[in-house]
């Protein structure tokens, strides 16, 4: 039953963490908040589990989250860049 937990939980640790980057990385302020809490939820949850079992959906996580998150930082460089044009 427990393995049957850890097996399957993992994956939704791992959906929860690449949707969390994503709205992280937005332009939007109250979305990045957002993002913020469901970063903290999905990184605590994939801590627990981490402790029990040696999981290799981490490794696809770290790798897809590396991604994103590059790509929410040029997003919202671009962003800020534009909003400091429109100010001048």
């Amino acid at each position: 039953m427990i393995e049957n937990f850890l097996q399957y939980g993992q994956w939704v640790i791992l959906i929860l963490s690449i949707m969390s980057l994503y709205l992280v990385s937005s332009v939007k302020h109250e979305t990045r908040l957002n993002g913020y809490i469901l970063t903290g939820v999905a990184r605590f949850s994939g801590a627990a589990v981490f402790i029990f079992v040696d999981l290799f959906a981490f490794v696809i996580a770290n790798l897809i989250q590396t991604y994103i998150a590059f790509q929410g930082y040029y997003k919202n460089k671009k962003a800020g860049d534009e909003q400091t044009l429109d100010t001048k």
